[in-house]
């Protein structure tokens, strides 16, 4: 019998990026993830609070929105809870972008290389887009729905009188939904990327995409006002329109298998 040399097999390591993660290593991950993000909000938090007790945000609430009219508190606790919540708000406000990152870095190992790249892109214009709705919202829609409610109560014969909590709430209530309404081409202009829609698309569907943004505008307003209603639908659909445009610029050269 004839000995045949045998050439040794070697096998292929896998590369640190084809490395799959056990679930137990997954929920470490999404531990600590969660981790840095809170803590970054309670640190943020903690700073922002001493600084809100001297009173000037809520004196520039009276004099910004409701035209002089004071706030009132109506239990001894309410405006520690008011503190709270608006430091709350600072720190997630303020922590916005390192938590984008923390969520960006637990769904990176699983994306493709291209997409990858399409998030990072698209990470500081929708940051900006949410800074220019509360900014839209705080300079224009507010001071106007404001004034048209105080107008109704004194049509009414009635005296306005404003509780602290949840008039803030309101407040803080209608700048989130703006934040959250402006990233409407940021979402559109990402799923063109990766060819779900299209210009095309989007202009030939612009009657439902008005009767769905009418729609939501009623169920998003916080106070059921047709006027806040108006407010909300009119700035939707000027960014619809300019998703359209955007996404002309931002979807595939060619069509999309």
């Amino acid at each position: 019998m004839s000995l045949q040399a045998v050439e040794p097999r070697v096998t292929a390591q896998p590369s640190s990026d084809d490395v799959e993660m056990t679930f137990t290593e997954h929920l470490a991950e999404l531990r600590r993830r969660l981790l840095i993000s809170i803590a970054s909000v309670a640190l943020i938090s903690l700073v922002a609070l001493p600084l809100l007790f001297n009173g000037s945000a809520l004196r520039f609430v009276e004099d910004a929105f409701l035209r002089g009219i004071p706030l009132h508190v109506f239990s001894p606790t309410e405006i520690v809870r008011v503190y709270l919540k608006l430091s709350i708000l600072v720190g997630v406000v303020v922590s916005f972008p390192i938590i984008l990152y923390q969520v960006y870095a637990f769904v990176a190992p699983a994306l493709d290389r291209r997409v990858r790249s399409r998030v990072v892109w698209y990470a500081l214009p929708s940051f900006a887009m949410s800074a220019l709705g509360i900014a839209f919202c705080g300079l224009v829609v507010l001071p106007l729905v404001m004034r048209a409610l105080l107008r109704i109560t004194q049509a009414s014969g009635l005296v306005g009188t404003y509780q602290l909590e949840p008039t803030v709430g309101f407040i803080t209530l209608l700048l989130a939904i703006f934040a959250v309404m402006f990233q409407l081409p940021i979402v559109l202009s990402i799923l063109a990327s990766v060819g779900l829609v299209n210009a095309r698309m989007l202009a030939r569907q612009w009657r439902y995409a008005t009767i769905i943004i009418v729609i939501l505008a009623a169920i998003a307003a916080p106070d059921g006002n047709p006027l806040t209603m108006s407010l909300l639908a009119a700035p939707l659909l000027v960014l619809y329109a300019l998703s359209v445009v955007v996404v002309r610029f931002t979807q595939p050269k060619i069509a999309p298998r």
